[in-house]
């Protein structure tokens, strides 16, 4: 043996975001100059850094060195004990190298975020919605979910209405609202909501705002119309009824003209001239056509910025047929392929690319929610044409299996599309942050479980709702500390520089395809 070594303290405690020190002792009991190779190992080596990693020591000699454990505040740093060990290895003896084993205990924080997906609903006689409850702690906990209105003139049924979620992950609950009420005629009356989340051992909880609009059964429009067609009928029927028309027999035309007196020859009133005749429309002649609109707009060279894809004027698209009953044994994406199961995010993605306004365009007569032929050429148009953008990574079909199938990395561009870096700075509040923030929660996921597709198909229907009314309004959402985190995860996942702002290049990117875990398909 050429060396001794001690650790102190062999344990330490940290909070989660704070910083905690131990302290290394070497000495070289051997006759020659030495190097040693310091090094932390264990699961603490990620929040854990050992200063100065390499001492040389003359024989006889001993020097110190410094372990600063900083766990961050985040899922990353489990709460509770934890072994780690100071790997410690002469670079002349490396046959001798030592191992020292501690520990650190971290202390447990709880955080938790909760969101309804979506924030407005719509019904009248019922409406359904998820709540979706964030786990940003490093222990597991445990949270009841209430929901109350200001009026109380709604029921719920919430299933379940607790959940436990495991640190970092999300869980799910179904939400089922009706009006105590049915509106049968009238305008639409709004019910502010407000869904509680507390979690075990706190009684403050978390409020999440929301609204419920009820609609009239019988529209006004059809009141309207209803009301203008009886109006109609009853002008209709007077108007037969006092119309008699003067019927002359042959007996009474002689007998007035028995009676009559004669007119002078020459006297008689001039007849009106004939109208000119209007020459018949001849069969197959058509109506001359007014100024028609333009045609679809064809879509930029291959050089085009890939976040000017989607830019064409708002449309609002064709509705799309039903899709059929899906196989029992049909596969469930991602990556979805022609073949699967019919699925609310295919639907988006086909929204999406209805309104692309240029050669990708899905034109009219897709199935929605499948991955039909229109679907699949358009798709595949699409990522070549992203792929070809020189502003943007080429990671594309790398992650979603070959061209024209629907994937993570596709849905992370499609979301992003059409974002600029002023719509989504801090403090925004509008719907280009939901974008961003369901382009990064596809971008950020290399394992995703049947729950994360539920909160997926949650975005999926506000991107739906939000193409369907011409991509006017949408469900807004703040950029807070949050989303901040999540670009700041996602640039360290693809190697930009760790801002936690969503710059132009770091939308590119994301525009492009890149994504967490390159060519990991996620399922």
């Amino acid at each position: 043996m050429t060396m001794w070594t001690s650790l102190d303290p062999a344990a330490v405690a940290v909070e989660p975001g704070g910083r905690a020190t131990a302290r290394l002792r070497v000495r070289n009991t051997g006759d020659t100059v030495e190097e040693y190779r310091l090094s932390v190992v264990g699961a603490p080596a990620g929040w854990a850094r050992v200063e100065p990693d390499t001492l040389r020591l003359y024989p006889g000699s001993e020097a110190t060195a410094e372990i600063s454990f900083a766990p961050p505040r985040s899922p990353d740093a489990p709460a509770g004990p934890a072994s780690y060990g100071i790997r410690v290895e002469p670079r002349q003896h490396p046959d001798v190298r030592d191992v020292l084993e501690g520990q650190v205990t971290v202390a447990p924080f709880s955080e938790l975020r909760a969101e309804l997906l979506p924030s407005v609903l719509v019904g009248r006689f019922r409406t359904r919605a998820s709540v979706a409850v964030d786990n940003l702690g490093n222990t597991a906990l445990t949270a009841s979910l209430t929901l109350r209105d200001e009026t109380n003139r709604l029921t719920y049924e919430m299933a379940p209405n607790s959940v436990q979620v495991a640190p970092g992950r999300a869980a799910f609950a179904k939400l089922v609202i009706r009006p105590q009420q049915v509106r049968w005629t009238g305008g639409s009356e709004q019910h502010r909501l407000t869904l509680m989340v507390r979690r075990s051992g706190d009684d403050t909880g978390l409020a999440v705002s929301g609204t419920f609009d009820q609609r009239p059964v019988l529209p006004r429009w059809l009141l309207v119309a209803g009301s203008g067609l009886v109006a109609a009928s009853v002008a209709f029927v007077a108007l037969w009824m006092g119309f008699q028309p003067k019927v002359n027999t042959a007996t009474g035309e002689m007998q007035a003209g028995s009676s009559a007196q004669p007119v002078p020859q020459g006297a008689e009133s001039p007849l009106p001239s004939a109208p000119a005749s209007v020459p018949p429309v001849q069969p197959g002649a058509s109506v001359p056509a007014g100024a028609g609109a333009g045609g679809g707009g064809g879509g930029g060279g291959g050089d085009a910025a890939a976040s000017d894809l989607g830019a064409g004027p708002p449309v609002v698209p064709p509705p799309p047929k039903a899709a059929p009953k899906a196989a029992p044994n049909a596969p469930q994406g991602p990556v979805w392929d022609m073949g699967y199961k019919p699925d609310d995010i295919v639907t988006f993605a086909q929204y999406r690319l209805a309104t692309l306004g240029n050669e990708c365009t899905l034109r009219p007569g897709w199935t929605a929610g499948i991955i039909d032929k229109a679907t699949q050429t358009s798709l595949a148009c699409y990522q070549q044409h992203v792929m070809r953008d020189q502003k943007s990574s080429r990671q594309l079909t790398a992650t979603d299996k070959k061209p024209g199938t629907l994937g993570r990395a596709t849905l992370a561009s499609m979301w992003a599309q059409g974002i600029q870096a002023e719509d989504v700075k801090a403090g925004a509040n509008n719907f280009k942050v939901r974008q961003l923030a369901a382009a990064l929660w596809w971008a950020n996921q290399s394992q995703i479980s049947d729950a994360d597709l539920d909160r997926d198909r949650g975005y999926a229907k506000q991107g739906i709702d939000y193409f369907k009314a011409a991509q006017q309004g949408g469900a807004p959402m703040k950029s807070d500390g949050n989303l901040a985190k999540a670009i700041k995860d996602y640039q360290s996942y693809v190697g930009l520089p760790t801002t936690g702002v969503a710059d132009q290049k770091t939308i590119n990117w994301l525009v492009g395809g890149d994504v967490k875990d390159r060519g990991v398909p996620g399922r």
